[in-house]
C-alpha cells in the first residue's frame, strides 16, 4: 500500500472512532508498527491528529482528556496493582463509588471476580455494562446524566443532583494531575464535578494514581488534597509528600510490586 493510502485510511479511522491504535492499524493495513508509528509522526506534523503512548486521537477544542480507548491500553500493570491495593479497603455490604476511570474500572473487575455483595454507584457506562455482562452480587446504581463518549460516563447536572441523594462507605477516584499546592485537576468541568461530588458524599474517600500524575496540573481544579483520606500510588513519593501526608493524616499506601508499603 502507498503511504498515501495508508495515511487516508488513518485518517478515515480517526474520523469514524476518534482515535486509533497502532497494533491494530498495523494489522489493518499490513505493514509494521515502525510504519505506522512514521506515518502518524507526519499526519501529527500537519495538524491531523495528536499522538500519544500506543496511538493516536483528535483533539477536541476544549477537551484535553485522551479516550477511553487509548487509556485502557497504558499502564495496564500498574492498574492492576493500585487496583490489587484499593481492594483491600472494601468490606462486605460496603456502598462504594467508582469514578469513570480505567483504574476504578479494573478495580471493578477484581471486585466482581471476588463475589462481594457490595452496592456500586458509578457513572461510569463501562463499569455498568461490565457488571450487566456477569452474574454477580453487586447492587449497581447508574448515575445517567449527558452521555459523554470520550470517556464513556455519564456527566452533568442530573448526574451530580442524582449522586447528592447517596452517601458511600467509600469513594474510588483518580483524576489526571495532582500537585500539592493545587490539588486534584481534571481535564473536563462537567467530570471534575462528578469526582469533587463523589469526595463529598462518601466517608472515606481513597485516591488511586499511578506515579505519572502526581506534580503536574491539569487545567480544572476541583479538590484539595487535605480532603482525601488515602492515597494510593505505585512508587515512593518524594519527601515533600510523604511530609505533606503525614502532616494531614493522610495515609499514603503503595502498591509496589512487592506490595511493601511505607509507614507514615
Amino acid at each position: 500500500m502507498l503511504k498515501i493510502d495508508r495515511q487516508t485510511a488513518i485518517e478515515r479511522e480517526l474520523t469514524k472512532n476518534g482515535s486509533v491504535l497502532i497494533p491494530n492499524l498495523s494489522k489493518q493495513l499490513q505493514c509494521s508498527e515502525e510504519t505506522i508509528r512514521r506515518d502518524l509522526k507526519e499526519l501529527e506534523s500537519i495538524g491531523k491528529l495528536t499522538r500519544t503512548h500506543g496511538g493516536a486521537y483528535l483533539m477536541d477544542k476544549y477537551d484535553k482528556s485522551y479516550p477511553t480507548k487509548l487509556r485502557k491500553v497504558y499502564y495496564p500493570d500498574l492498574k492492576s496493582r493500585l487496583a490489587r491495593q484499593a481492594l483491600r479497603y472494601v468490606r462486605e455490604n460496603d456502598v462504594i463509588m467508582l469514578d469513570s476511570s480505567t483504574t476504578c474500572l479494573t478495580l471493578a473487575e477484581l471486585l466482581l471476580s471476588k463475589k462481594l455483595n457490595i452496592t456500586i454507584i458509578t457513572n461510569s457506562l463501562l463499569v455498568c455494562d461490565l457488571c450487566n455482562d456477569q452474574i454477580s452480587n453487586i447492587n449497581l446504581i447508574c448515575l445517567g446524566g449527558s452521555f459523554r463518549s470520550r470517556t464513556s460516563s455519564f456527566v452533568g447536572y442530573h448526574t451530580t443532583d442524582t449522586l447528592s441523594g447517596y452517601y458511600a462507605d467509600r469513594s474510588f477516584i483518580s483524576c489526571p494531575k495532582v500537585t500539592l499546592e493545587q490539588g486534584m485537576s481534571d481535564n473536563h468541568f462537567d467530570e471534575s464535578k462528578v469526582r469533587a461530588n463523589m469526595l463529598v458524599h462518601s466517608q472515606q474517600k481513597i485516591l488511586l494514581l499511578d506515579h505519572t500524575k502526581f506534580d503536574a496540573s491539569a487545567n480544572l481544579l476541583f479538590g484539595n488534597l487535605k480532603s482525601v483520606d488515602v492515597i494510593i500510588t505505585d512508587e515512593y513519593l518524594p519527601n515533600q509528600w510523604t511530609e505533606f501526608c503525614r502532616e494531614n493524616q493522610i495515609h499514603l499506601d503503595y502498591a509496589l510490586d512487592t506490595g511493601a508499603e511505607v509507614p507514615v
